[in-house]
């Protein structure tokens, strides 16, 4: 039986309405409504975004994926929108079990824009060596990439560290400013993996601001490699290469004289510039910066299994890097064959051995290697679950895998999709 319409309510409304949340639409349909507000013809979309009309017209009817971060970012900014917004980011839950990490957001911002006021932590703080272990687990469930578990524990460790660079005397303060550094680093992790993009920015400037008053001698170029993903949304390919550059020579005296932290910052940049030119599309100096960062790795030598400043400046982020700049540059066969000879150490930490996996299959799938890259897909979304479920390419390899489901695998890729509520 027909459900009887509102008195009232013209015919058509809630129809109309239940297509007006994006999270609802399909991206092809997000473009074409984007593209419509604007007010450009499908011709003048594609010659903004230098492609044929008809790859337009396949992209708006979701006959082509937009299967690169590159590419999702450069049709953003030629409909004048951010990306987030193509891709229906952050993706929420319907229960509370499955929006926990985006439930805390909330508090967590308000916490972030109250930085500089006065504390309102009611009870005693506690001593410097509590707090730094405090903070030790913050990092540990930021390097798990347990996004829920760090957001719900981050508004009261954020409170008692400004508490504490209140109270304490010099030299404890600077030490506590230190502290609440890496846990605005932490802070960082679950709102840029989670998908808030505006809440990244201040995350990141809260790190530089903390590090200053720490006396960091690194507080800029760690705030220059977490600023570039800004300039990555905007497709400021060339400036955020510029700014990199300008980081790098800020230390380039300490790098030369082989400083463990020097060392460590300058290779995380160098990886940070690859990536950014396998999004221009510029393979030469990719590969050229990739080549920078593995000469910083073997100048650290042993001291690599310090992790400085939480940026993993080893040898195997440098290899699932090389993936990643294949994957990049969109080339599938590079990125499997690399993909293969990758051996991630047992401690490797799980955001960054996720991204791998999800990387690897992604090439798989471009080389037609389907079964592969769900495996990998799967492997991935059990190490990190968070970071695979609110990433908008592990989405879509999954809805393309779903368009294209075997016999072998359909059960396998539909709980998949269940789990990250494409069905």
């Amino acid at each position: 039986m027909a459900r009887a319409r509102a008195k009232g309510v013209p015919a058509g409304y809630l129809e109309a309405m239940a297509y007006s949340d994006p999270a609802a639409e399909s991206v092809g349909t997000r473009v074409r409504r984007a593209r419509k507000r604007v007010g450009i013809t499908q011709i003048e979309l594609a010659r903004r975004v230098s492609r044929a009309q008809s790859w337009v017209s396949g992209i708006e009817n979701d006959s082509i994926p937009l299967d690169s971060i590159a590419l999702i970012n450069t049709v953003a900014r030629a409909l004048r929108m951010h990306p987030n917004e193509l891709t229906a980011r952050p993706y929420r839950g319907d229960i509370p079990s499955e929006d926990r990490g985006h439930s805390a957001i909330p508090e967590i911002r308000r916490h972030l824009e109250r930085y500089d006021l006065d504390p309102e932590w009611d009870g005693e703080v506690r001593a410097l060596p509590d707090l730094r272990a405090a903070t030790e687990r913050a990092r540990w469930l930021r390097r798990e990439a347990r996004y829920a578990d760090l957001a719900d524990e981050l508004p009261a460790l954020l409170s008692e560290l400004q508490a504490a660079t209140h109270l304490y005397a010099e030299p404890d303060r600077s030490a506590a400013f230190k502290l609440l550094g890496l846990t605005y680093l932490a802070a960082d992790s679950v709102v840029y993996n989670l998908g808030y993009a505006d809440l990244s920015l201040i995350t990141t400037n809260r790190v530089r601001w903390a590090g200053e008053r720490a006396g960091d001698p690194y507080h800029d170029a760690v705030f220059t490699y977490l600023r570039i993903r800004s300039l990555w949304a905007s497709t400021s390919w060339d400036d955020a290469l510029a700014v990199l550059d300008t980081a790098c020579a800020s230390i380039e005296d300490e790098y030369t004289a082989g400083q463990a932290e020097a060392l460590a910052v300058w290779g995380g940049l160098q990886l940070r510039a690859a990536i950014t030119a396998a999004r221009k599309n510029d393979p030469d100096e990719a590969w050229s910066r990739h080549q920078l960062a593995t000469e910083a790795v073997t100048r650290l030598g042993p001291r690599q299994r310090t992790n400085y400043y939480d940026l993993s400046t080893n040898q195997a982020n440098v290899d699932i890097h090389g993936v990643a700049v294949a994957v990049e540059l969109g080339d599938g066969p590079q990125a499997v064959q690399r993909g293969e000879t990758v051996r991630l150490p047992k401690d490797m930490q799980a955001g960054r051995a996720g991204h791998h996996h999800l990387d690897h299959a992604r090439g798989l799938l471009w080389c037609g290697k389907r079964e592969a890259a769900l495996a990998e897909l799967e492997r991935a979304e059990k190490i990190a679950p968070m970071l695979v479920r609110n990433h908008p390419m592990a989405q879509q390899a999954v809805r393309t895998l779903l368009d294209l489901e075997r016999y072998s695998y359909r059960e396998r890729i539909r709980r998949l999709g269940v789990r990250m509520h494409i069905l």
